[in-house]
C-alpha cells in the first residue's frame, strides 16, 4: 500500500514538473519569437499598438518566471535540482534577450535573403519601367504585389535623385511620423545623402551601393 501512495506521488510529481516545465517555456518562447520577429510585430499591428502588443509579452514573461520560481522554491530540497529547471530556462533566455543582438541578426537575415529581390527593383526604376505612383508624394513608388514583402509599412520604396545620383530606400521600419530605418541602395556607391532623407542616427554600409540607415 505505502508502495502504491509513493509510486502515484511520484506521478504526480512528475506531471506538475512537465507542468511546469510548460509554463517556463511558454514564458520563455514568448520573449525570444517576439525579439526575433520585432519587426514583422511593428509592420503588423503598426508603431502605435506593437510597444502595446510587446509589453503584454513581456508581462506572460513575468508571470510564468514567477509561477515557476515559486514552484521550485516550494519544493522538497531532494527535488530542487530537477524543479529549478524550468525557472532556469526562463533566466537563461531573458540574458539571451538582453545580449544577443536579435535586430541585428534578423536585419542582415532580410538582407541576405531578398536582396537579389531588391535589385530587381532597383533596376526597374533605373530603367524608367518603375516610376513615383503616389499621389501625394513624388518620390514614392507603391510596389507591385510581387515587391510589397520587400518594403515595410505599405509596400513603398522612396526614389531621390536620377542617373548615378539616384538613392532608393528600402523600409524596415516605417513610423507613423518621420522615424523610420530601412536597406538604401545608392547608384554611385557613396554615403546616402542625409539632406534626401532625414538625420541619421545610424549608418552601416552593407556591400557595394547598398547601406542601412536608422533616421529621425
Amino acid at each position: 500500500m505505502e508502495e502504491e501512495i509513493k509510486q502515484i506521488k511520484n506521478e504526480q510529481s512528475n506531471i506538475l514538473f512537465y507542468y511546469m516545465l510548460s509554463i517556463g517555456l511558454v514564458g520563455s518562447l514568448t520573449i525570444l519569437l517576439q525579439n526575433i520577429y520585432r519587426w514583422t510585430l511593428v509592420d503588423t499591428f503598426t508603431p502605435f499598438f506593437a510597444p502595446f502588443v510587446e509589453s503584454i509579452g513581456y508581462a506572460v514573461f513575468i508571470v510564468c518566471s514567477l509561477i515557476v520560481l515559486v514552484y521550485f522554491v516550494a519544493s522538497k530540497p531532494s527535488r530542487r535540482a530537477r524543479n529549478g529547471i524550468p525557472f532556469l530556462i526562463n533566466i537563461v533566455c531573458f540574458i539571451l534577450v538582453l545580449i544577443v543582438p536579435f535586430t541585428s541578426i534578423t536585419l542582415n537575415l532580410d538582407y541576405r535573403s531578398h536582396k537579389a529581390e531588391r535589385e530587381e527593383v532597383v533596376q526597374l526604376v533605373l530603367d524608367g519601367l518603375l516610376k513615383p505612383n503616389v499621389s501625394y508624394n513624388t518620390t514614392l513608388i507603391h510596389l507591385p504585389d510581387k515587391y510589397k514583402q520587400l518594403s515595410k509599412g505599405g509596400g513603398e520604396i522612396v526614389v531621390e535623385g536620377r542617373g548615378q545620383a539616384t538613392q532608393i530606400l528600402f523600409y524596415t521600419y516605417r513610423g507613423v511620423v518621420d522615424n523610420f530605418a530601412g536597406f538604401i541602395y545608392t547608384a554611385d556607391g557613396r554615403k546616402p545623402d542625409e539632406a534626401s532623407f532625414g538625420d541619421f542616427i545610424e549608418v552601416k554600409k552593407l556591400d557595394n551601393n547598398w547601406y542601412w540607415i536608422s533616421a529621425t
